[in-house]
């Protein structure tokens, strides 16, 4: 069942970060059951799962973070055997309150003095692409990490991407300074990269000429936040938020600003505003 719900995450376009531990929940959810001799799904009940909540905070207490992020969770299981036909229980689950910190982001001096230490090197035009993708097009780090040559057209300076969050695609106009470092990256450095193998993604190992890795991607910002000696958390996130402040900033209105990250609701782009005004 759980190997079942794993792959119904996945048609669903829920990262390979986030699907393990929604999994996990699930798992020890259904063990729980079976403790109960209830674990066949008809048998299942709407209140089951806020007993098995109790049980695992009564044990192990967690954060209001953990807390919800079993909710989730468990609203999806109960989503995914209602689809499949396999119950028709929901679960009524509340999520506690969370107190967010505001995301950490750069501001354009930084974010210049990151460009600054990219060199002329093969690896640093490859760094100066990733700038141009990650805080210039604002892309996420597995939209990022799943861009294509074909991706981007240069006749309109459109990058298109097609793996967004929850498989949702969208358009992103490349200012002329973001197109140009993607541009020469790709017809000066990426065919050295590739050595003898063949295959379209945009960025490439530098010693296995494979395409690069989420991880890769990331932990090559965090080396040049090192090189650069900032001393804020920087991840490929953090460029994403540091591009939509700059935005706003600027005055592209909010909407705009919504098109272009791709989220879903207005409600995740206000959060801007309070760091544009900070």
């Amino acid at each position: 069942m759980s190997e079942t719900f794993r792959e119904w995450l996945e048609l669903l376009g829920y990262s390979a970060l986030s699907i393990p531990a929604l999994t996990l929940t699930v798992t020890d959810f259904l063990v729980y059951q079976e403790q109960r001799e209830r674990a066949m799904l008809d048998k299942l009940q709407a209140t089951d799962a806020n007993a098995f909540l109790q049980a695992v905070q009564a044990r192990k207490p967690t954060s209001n973070g953990h807390y919800n992020k079993q909710v989730q969770a468990l609203r999806l299981f109960s989503r995914f055997i209602r689809e499949t036909g396999r119950s028709h229980v929901g679960f009524n689950l509340a999520r506690l309150k969370e107190m967010k910190r505001k995301p950490s982001w750069l501001t354009k001096p930084e974010i210049q003095s990151l460009y600054d230490v990219t060199g002329d090197t093969i690896l640093g035009i490859r760094d100066r692409a990733m700038l141009a993708v990650f805080y210039g097009c604002g892309l996420r780090l597995n939209e990022g990490a799943s861009l294509e040559l074909k991706d981007l057209n240069r006749s309109t300076k459109i990058l298109h991407v097609r793996k967004g969050k929850h498989y949702k695609e969208r358009l992103i106009p490349v200012a002329d300074r973001n197109l140009q470092a993607i541009c020469f990256y790709i017809d000066q450095v990426r065919p050295q990269l590739l050595q003898e193998v063949h295959h379209t993604n945009l960025f490439v190992d530098a010693n296995k000429g494979r395409p690069m890795h989420k991880q890769s991607l990331y932990i090559r910002i965090k080396q040049l936040t090192k090189k650069a000696k900032l001393q804020k958390k920087v991840g490929t996130h953090t460029l994403r938020h540091s591009i939509a402040t700059h935005l706003l900033q600027s005055g592209m209105k909010l909407e705009r600003i919504q098109q272009f990250l791709g989220h879903g609701d207005l409600d995740s782009t206000q959060l801007y505003t309070h760091l544009a005004n900070d």
